[in-house]
């Protein structure tokens, strides 16, 4: 694709009228990758996935290149992620990941991007949905910038995800527990992304892979949010992701976590079995190693 005439893309665009409904992508064409995912928005290098929603009408973009002032009022939606481009180069696609407008929105060359995303009609019938995507260059520190890691689209098996980013300290007392008894915790993949600061239990299980018979990767999830760190227990919010079962999340503290777990991996027990048994202010902290 002959790019190098390609101009940077300078403040806001026009909308633009896509010719046929599918979900969006802001990506490097050449890079040779298929962006792929579940959620709003998913991430990866040299590729950001937008999920265009469940309405079949051609959805309108309008595009922008730094801040605008005002530009959350009057959305449903309003998610932001960073995307870090290595080779300098991102466009606007569509489904079939061809570019819709010759800009080129890395207006600082390679190196990382905050993409804020609006939304509007996603999923309404007989109207057009409506984006405007912000492009927003991140620092540069001269050194190419080490990609996120580990995420949760990427992740099987049960999950340890950090929600809160405000409590360092008490995010590291934690870890230094999984650290002592690793046996115990050796199943869970940690996941410790600041792209999830802030998400809710549903925005999480958006985020999950399904298998080819549409099966999730991760069935059960413990969160550690604000009033997760906030506790030396370290009650963190459980949640069941099996599509099989509707059981109510409930907390645990991060003590009994671990005979939790191992407990619903060898089928002695299943996620319901555990929330009946919490104390009155609403949390499990019974041990059950065989």
């Amino acid at each position: 694709m002959p790019r190098s005439t390609w101009p940077l893309l300078q403040g806001r665009t026009r909308p633009i009228k896509m010719k046929e409904w599918g979900d969006l992508a802001v990506m490097d064409p050449d890079a040779g990758k298929q962006p792929r995912g579940r959620g709003f928005l998913t991430a990866e290098k040299d590729w950001l996935h937008i999920d265009a929603g469940n309405a079949l009408e051609n959805p309108v973009v309008t595009l922008y290149a730094g801040q605008d002032t005002g530009a959350e009022d009057g959305w449903d939606e309003v998610e932001e992620i960073t995307v870090v481009s290595t080779t300098g180069f991102l466009a606007l696609c569509d489904s079939g990941y061809e570019p819709m407008r010759k800009e080129n929105l890395a207006t600082a060359g390679a190196g990382p991007y905050l993409i804020r995303v609006h939304a509007g009609d996603r999923s309404v019938d007989g109207r057009k949905p409506r984006f405007l995507i912000q492009v927003i260059p991140g620092e540069r520190t001269g050194a190419e910038p080490e990609p996120d890691s580990p995420t949760i689209e990427e992740a099987a098996g049960p999950l340890l995800v950090r929600t809160s980013f405000e409590q360092p300290d008490e995010w590291a007392r934690l870890l230094q527990v999984l650290e002592r008894r690793p046996g115990r915790y050796e199943t869970i993949t940690v996941i410790d992304n600041p792209r999830y600061a802030n998400f809710t239990a549903d925005q999480i299980q958006a985020r999950i892979g399904h298998d080819d018979e549409g099966r999730p990767d991760s069935t059960l999830i413990l969160i550690a949010d604000e009033r997760a760190l906030a506790n030396p227990e370290f009650p963190l919010l459980a949640v069941n992701n099996s599509p099989d079962d509707d059981d109510a999340p409930f907390r645990i503290t991060l003590a009994a976590a671990g005979s939790f777990v191992v407990n619903l991996e060898l089928g002695n027990t299943g996620f319901g079995d555990w929330g009946p048994g919490v104390d009155a202010d609403g949390v499990y902290r019974e041990e059950h190693y065989g």
